[in-house]
């Protein structure tokens, strides 16, 4: 079997460490895990291990150690705290941290040691997006949700570009995959908003009226800001929900700085217009 053949997680014990980890470590990098199941931060930080794990089988090992039921091999490496993670090469540790440390963080260390170790997609789609190249983030987040099906991060991801892009039977597609908790993030409300505001598109003059007729009214204003956003036209609607901030940035509990966040989140934060608004806005809330 090759190494690409192996699985590219194990559970280690002190039977198979030497098999698992010193040997394996002569061919590939293993990345041992020092957790247990009391701790807090190492259930945060698995999950990262295990996907950067997967996407990169056959160039990494992630070997994962329990310390209670493995003390022997805890001893050997002298650790003092959980999570702590270590990397092998050739039998022996070149590099560790400790701590629950994010996906960029892991990733960084990898590619210090790993040739080609893949990127994170999130990241390089959200350079791709900020540099004005949408369709080629979409593509990238398209090809990384194809690979993780049930990333909930990339289908929000790849769902608000399709929407900013105006490809709303793509994005519905996407976002419809989503479920539980991952609703309930405010990207994934965001994107439900403008599914339900693009319901009303057709009622955009009315709300235009509306609004001309009662420029002081901030449901007016918020109103004609939300069916201009989804009509795609983000520049006027943003314009009108910072006006009617302006006229009552309490309204509703602080309905125009939330209709405002909730574009922000469907922009995405690399937007060169979501930065002129979110400036906007910050100085009419320090005023």
């Amino acid at each position: 079997m090759t190494q690409a053949e192996l699985p590219p997680i194990v559970d280690v014990t002190v039977e198979s460490f030497e098999t698992e980890v010193v040997r394996r470590s002569m061919a590939v990098p293993v990345l041992v895990d020092f957790w247990a199941t009391w701790c807090g931060p190492c259930k945060t930080l698995v999950p990262i291990l295990e996907k950067v794990a997967r996407e990169l089988a056959g160039k990494l090992v992630l070997a994962k150690v329990d310390i209670d039921k493995n003390p022997e091999i805890a001893e050997l490496f002298q650790i003092q705290s959980v999570p702590t993670v270590v990397l092998m090469k050739q039998g022996r540790p070149v590099d560790a941290f400790m701590g629950a440390q994010p996906e960029a963080a892991v990733r960084k260390l990898l590619e210090k040691h790993i040739p080609g170790a893949a990127p994170d997609p999130l990241g390089e789609a959200a350079k791709l997006e900020a540099a004005g190249k949408r369709d080629e983030a979409i593509t990238l987040l398209a090809r990384a949700l194809h690979r993780e099906g049930a990333n909930a991060a990339l289908r929000l991801a790849l769902a608000r570009m399709l929407l900013a892009a105006q490809r709303m039977d793509e994005a519905k597609s996407v976002f419809a995959a989503l479920s539980g908790e991952a609703l309930e993030l405010p990207e994934a409300q965001a994107i439900a908003a403008q599914f339900a505001a693009m319901e009303k598109v057709g009622e955009l003059a009315p709300l235009e009226a509306a609004a001309q007729a009662a420029p002081k009214d901030p449901a007016a204003r918020i109103a004609y800001g939300k069916g201009l956003v989804a009509a795609g036209r983000y520049e006027q609607g943003l314009e009108e929900l910072l006006t009617a901030a302006k006229l009552d940035l309490q309204f509703e509990g602080g309905a125009p700085r939330k209709a405002m966040i909730e574009v922000f989140n469907l922009l995405g934060q690399g937007e060169p217009l979501v930065l002129e608004f979110q400036r906007r806005l910050s100085m009419l809330l320090c005023v």
